[in-house]
């Protein structure tokens, strides 16, 4: 039996884009991009600062083979005020992604994914590539038990405290009032199963397009996720499970775009809110939100 079109299109794209390699770690995970030309290997390394390590030292959770031509594998040209779109799909049992300037599969052998990706983008390539990476990592993470989300953390007395939700909630604004707490990233979360609790690394995804160059590395204990919602005067809500379930979910990251992993999200999910802090967080552009919090 033939593989379906798209996998069996991508697989057999093998000319790369060039010869360099750049490693990103990430918490106890590593994530290899592999055939980068100069400049966006250079781009890359300079937009993620400290959390690049030199290819090798560690072992890649993932490589990401990335090679030219396969345009006729993405997504439709993006149109201005269309929301911009990740989709993914299972055919033949294997998962795919793809966007406006990319696509990407497991290789037949496994081990690694191939990187169908733009030469040239109406976007930059870096921000394309950092949403591959992001849809990645969203994918490490429910495999390992836990999920990725549409959220910012800070770390404060040794734990990390979650502030999700979608564009415009306030989740950036919430980490500059928080200072100086130090910033794990303010656009992007992810929250891992650890014996009886959860904890979170600090990721390179910022709104800021620029990590720091010195960022934390452990794995930190979470005090809680709380949903912003911006409000006249700061307030806690305590919601049901199911509530608080389907609020999570609706922060999530990429669980459309990964069916094969979809339920397992929900599963997580549900693990976390059933047994750790959720609640809704109403605030107002001032730090005293703080006061409310454990």
């Amino acid at each position: 039996m033939t593989e379906p079109r798209l996998i069996d299109a991508l697989r057999s794209l093998d000319r790369p884009r060039g010869a360099r390699t750049v490693a990103l770690a990430l918490g106890e995970w590593c994530l290899a991009l592999d055939g980068l030309d100069d400049a966006l290997a250079g781009t890359l390394e300079s937009r993620w600062a400290g959390f690049t390590v030199p290819a090798g030292r560690t072992a890649p959770m993932r490589v990401l083979r990335v090679v030219r031509g396969g345009e006729s594998l993405w997504l439709p040209h993006w149109k201005p005020f269309e929301r911009y779109r990740i989709e993914g799909g299972v055919e033949g049992g294997v998962p795919f992604a793809r966007s406006y300037h990319f696509a990407l599969a497991p290789d037949a052998r496994g081990g690694s994914w191939r990187l169908s990706l733009a030469d040239e983008a109406d976007e930059p390539i870096e921000r394309v590539v950092e949403n591959v990476v992001r849809y990645m990592v969203a994918r490490v993470a429910a495999e390992a038990g836990g999920f990725a989300l549409h959220g910012a953390s800070v770390l404060r007395e040794g734990r990390a405290y979650v502030f999700a939700g979608p564009s415009l909630s306030g989740k950036s604004t919430a980490v500059a009032l928080s200072a100086p707490a130090a910033s794990l990233g303010d656009d992007f979360a992810v929250l891992l199963p650890h014996g009886a609790e959860w904890r979170v690394p600090a990721l390179p995804f910022d709104s800021s397009e620029q990590a720091p160059p010195k960022p934390e590395t452990a794995l930190f204990p979470v005090a809680g996720i709380w949903r912003l919602f911006q409000a006249a005067e700061s307030r806690i809500e305590t919601v049901p499970p199911t509530i608080a379930a389907a609020s999570l979910m609706g922060c999530a990251a990429f669980p459309w775009a990964m069916p094969d992993l979809s339920e397992s999200v929900l599963e997580h999910v549900l693990r976390y809110v059933g047994g750790a802090v959720f609640a809704h967080l109403h605030f107002r552009k001032t730090p005293d939100f703080w006061d409310l919090l454990p």
